[in-house]
């Protein structure tokens, strides 16, 4: 009897494990292969856009298929877009073809792979560029002002946290031919980013922004979305100066602040589709939440949140990934910041919480090595 009851206990606790662990199952498919990190699902895609999209198609969207891509409905009723979603499925085709070919081809593949409605997983690739959805704070201290004698790049994610989403956050690290690994913090229904870090260190993380004083208008559907020029920074620079002269360069669909952080240090650019403003810190700490603070594009610069980022900026001391992942517990947004990370681009490190029920910053940051996925080259 005593033997049975040790059992029925060691199965309690096993079981909520297994749960955690069948989201992503661990699985490989072609060079792509989906693994369990320090509890973290680490996704790896490596090859051609064809292979890419059918990695991406077979290990992330399968398993995301009936408890996230399933409830799309539900979803869209929750954040009011009820009567809008509709028409931005209606129109899917034209933003389809706004995305970078190779980002098409990944598309195609994965929706055919999945069984999943191509239109549908379009439209979700571009709602940032479409409405504003996130909060977000980001934070980026340099080496003068860091305990660990380089740059730390601090961000939170804020999104309306429907269901089990917060629980399906995943890093995939894509391996494209001729181009840099990169490692992106994501959901599995995105081939863009949101947040990442690539082989050189380059981490960069987006804030939505709502009202600019430059009276660009937004969105601006001839622009490269969003999300994918994003992953083209992460693909193709290594420096702030490249990562400025790429958004020049590129016409872009919305505002947005883009917080961007290399082995040196970090800055904030201010964008529209007008404008690309570049803003450094102020002693040795540079922080951003959701509106511009240049003269050129701020319309207010009224922000509780940052506030108290300016705390941290203003006073004296080292900083560390402890301080940092405190700080940004203080402009927590509840149950909708779903994943904190700091960021160590010098060391290729990613520190990360994530998950529903409670504001991720309350959850312990989990430390992911990134270079010994960067290090193995697309074969």
């Amino acid at each position: 009897m005593r033997r049975f009851r040790w059992a029925i206990v060691a199965l309690m606790f096993a079981v909520p494990a297994f749960a955690a662990d069948t989201r992503f199952p661990e699985a490989k498919s072609g060079r792509g292969e989906l693994r369990y990190v320090n509890g973290i699902p680490v996704l790896t895609l490596e090859g051609t856009p064809e292979e890419i999209g059918a990695q991406f198609g077979e290990l992330a969207l399968k398993p995301a298929k009936t408890p996230l891509i399933g409830r799309v409905d539900s979803y869209m009723k929750q954040i009011g877009w009820e009567k809008v979603f509709p028409t931005m499925i209606k129109f899917a085709d034209i933003v389809y073809y706004s995305f970078p070919k190779q980002n098409q081809v990944e598309l195609k593949t994965a929706a055919k792979v999945a069984e999943v409605d191509q239109k549908l997983l379009t439209a979700l690739n571009a709602i940032p560029d479409l409405a504003k959805l996130g909060g977000c704070s980001t934070l980026v201290v340099e080496p003068a002002r860091s305990s660990t004698g380089a740059p730390l790049f601090g961000r939170i994610l804020d999104w309306p946290p429907f269901e089990e989403l917060p629980e399906y956050t995943l890093v995939i690290v894509f391996k494209s031919k001729d181009k840099r690994a990169f490692a992106a913090v994501t959901f599995p229904v995105l081939l863009g980013v949101l947040s990442g870090m690539n082989d050189a260190g380059l981490s960069l993380a987006i804030n939505e922004i709502t009202a600019s004083k430059d009276e660009s208008k937004s969105p601006n559907m001839s622009g490269t979305p969003m999300l994918f020029l994003f992953r083209k920074i992460l693909e193709e620079c290594t420096t702030l100066d490249e990562v400025e002269k790429m958004l020049k360069d590129h016409k872009r669909t919305t505002w947005f602040c883009l917080t961007v952080c290399d082995e040196k240090g970090g800055c904030v650019f201010e964008v529209t589709p007008r404008n690309v403003v570049r803003r450094s810190g102020e002693k040795d700490v540079c922080c951003c939440t959701n509106h511009f603070r240049t003269d050129e594009l701020s319309v207010t610069k009224k922000c509780r949140r940052y506030a108290k980022l300016e705390e941290l900026q203003k006073a004296d001391g080292k900083l560390g990934v402890a301080e940092i992942a405190k700080v940004l517990d203080s402009v927590n947004q509840e149950t909708s910041t779903v994943q904190a990370m700091v960021f160590e681009p010098k060391d290729r490190v990613l520190h990360l919480a994530y998950g529903g029920g409670k504001s991720a910053t309350a959850k312990p940051l989990t430390k992911l090595e990134l270079r010994p996925f960067f290090e193995q080259k697309p074969r």
